[in-house]
């Protein structure tokens, strides 16, 4: 009997798939788990998806976190992983024969989840959306799927109809447009407790060399389907989902929006917007053509958008960008060598905690910053200051609760068992943690150059100072 094929993993140690002979035709591959290996190990040597070994799974954490090199590449096999055992251990617990269609589904959309992702990826994408360039990482997944790629080509041998099948599991609006009816498999791609977030938040947690975690064998064991539309969890193994809800919100706090995580990517943000800017303007210098290639892929996602072409997309990575801004650092306009030579260097901007409620203040300090950059930096005018002084807002909903009002679908983390009715977890009067991450929490913070933080702060303390006094 051949050897079954193994990737090692960091975070699940190994990933094992069966043997097969990748030559013979995809109908020769008997049951789900022989047809899952085939697809799996087809699709991993696409350029398209092998282009994600090169982009960062956590943007610029490395900069904060210096262990988070890991990339979307490893990141997309451990969901493929884990979404293959959800599927299994539901169906296992609701006494279901398996569906080896649906299966095979599941695990390949799982795989593919992150394939549109560019450079930097959301930072990038916050980017593109400030100047209005419409781009949306999901919609680039489901052209890489169905419009002339090696991953679509793929699909194909194994089913004419598969790569449309994969892309309900990416875009909750297309299935609502096909009229595609609800099962609980897609849950496993996309909810509040699905093979994305379980893989994540062990993995960035891992590389940022954070302790902690929850108990995933028992979570996984746990997993039950309910009305053949949601995901449920045995009631009984509650406290386990209040700590993965736990370990969640602390990533984000601790890592996500860590505050020189948001400030690299603020001053990330602030050089690839002074590159489009200049751009615009008719700087060709900008984006230099490509050595036999013509247009750089950068270029054309920045006049295009998502309507760019494929094959410039599948070869755009973080590689071409770290390259680019090496370059800016000697461009002759100031605000963009200046920029991109302390993002290279890592002389990031500085950050100041700030209360949402206090607006007035926060607005005098953001005038105040902006007149002492200009002072502080000569070659910093009004035209030019919102690249160094901005306010910095990622708001964070830990847990969404069940809304029956919404036209959503209901994305609650169900509890069921014990002879009780199912319920959302949040009704559960036991669950406190879960009504405590309910809440949006919002993270304000004023970003400026490291050269005017300390005069900043002690007028900032004088400001709150003359609040409290009734004399702001």
């Amino acid at each position: 009997m051949a050897r079954p094929k193994f990737f090692r993993d960091p975070v699940h140690l190994q990933l094992r798939y069966e043997a097969g002979d990748l030559t013979q035709p995809y109908s020769q591959a008997s049951g789900a788990d022989a047809q899952i290996s085939w697809l799996v190990r087809k699709l991993v040597d696409c350029r398209e998806f092998q282009r994600l070994r090169h982009i960062r799974q956590n943007g610029l954490t490395n900069l904060v976190f210096h262990g988070a090199e890991h990339s979307r590449f490893s990141h997309s096999m451990g969901v493929a992983s884990l979404a293959r055992e959800m599927y299994s251990c539901i169906e296992r617990n609701a006494d279901e024969q398996v569906n080896s269609d649906f299966k095979v589904m599941t695990c390949v959309a799982a795989l593919l989840h992150d394939v549109g992702h560019g450079p930097f990826s959301h930072t990038l994408e916050e980017i593109l959306k400030e100047h209005e360039i419409e781009f949306d990482h999901e919609d680039m997944t489901q052209r890489i799927i169905e419009e002339d790629s090696e991953i679509n080509r793929t699909l194909k041998q194994a089913n004419s109809d598969l790569p449309v099948q994969i892309v309900y599991y990416i875009l909750k609006k297309r299935r609502r447009q096909a009229k595609q009816a609800e099962h609980w498999r897609y849950r496993i791609v996309s909810s509040q407790l699905d093979a994305d977030r379980l893989d994540y938040l062990l993995r960035d947690s891992l590389f940022a060399g954070l302790r902690g975690g929850f108990d995933l064998s028992r979570l996984l064991d746990s997993l039950q389907q309910l009305d053949g539309t949601r995901i449920a969890v045995d009631r009984r193994s509650i406290v386990t989902v209040e700590a993965y809800l736990v370990m969640l919100d602390q990533m984000y706090r601790a890592v996500y929006y860590h505050h020189t995580t948001r400030a690299a990517s603020v001053l990330m943000s602030s050089t690839i917007r002074r590159a489009f800017e200049l751009h615009r303007n008719g700087d060709k210098e900008i984006f230099p053509p490509e050595d036999h290639s013509g247009i750089h892929p950068l270029r054309a996602l920045a006049e295009k958008g998502q309507r760019i072409e494929l094959h410039l997309y599948t070869r755009l990575s973080e590689f071409h960008v770290w390259t680019l801004i090496e370059s800016w650092t000697r461009h002759p306009d100031k605000v963009l060598s200046d920029l991109a030579d302390r993002l290279l260097s890592r002389r990031l901007f500085k950050t100041i905690d700030v209360d949402a409620a206090q607006r007035k203040i926060l607005d005098k300090l953001e005038d105040y910053a902006k007149l002492l950059t200009k002072d502080a930096l000569s070659h910093v005018d009004d035209s030019t200051v919102d690249y160094y002084v901005s306010v910095d807002e990622p708001d964070r909903t830990s847990y969404k609760r069940y809304d029956w009002r919404s036209e959503s679908p209901d994305e609650s983390i169900w509890l069921i068992g014990d002879g009780r009715d199912p319920k959302p977890i949040e009704d559960n009067p036991q669950s406190k943690i879960v009504w405590a991450l309910k809440d949006t929490k919002y993270f304000h913070r004023l970003v400026v150059p490291a050269e005017i933080k300390s005069t900043l702060v002690a007028q900032m303390k004088d400001s709150i100072k003359k609040l409290q006094e009734g004399k702001g």
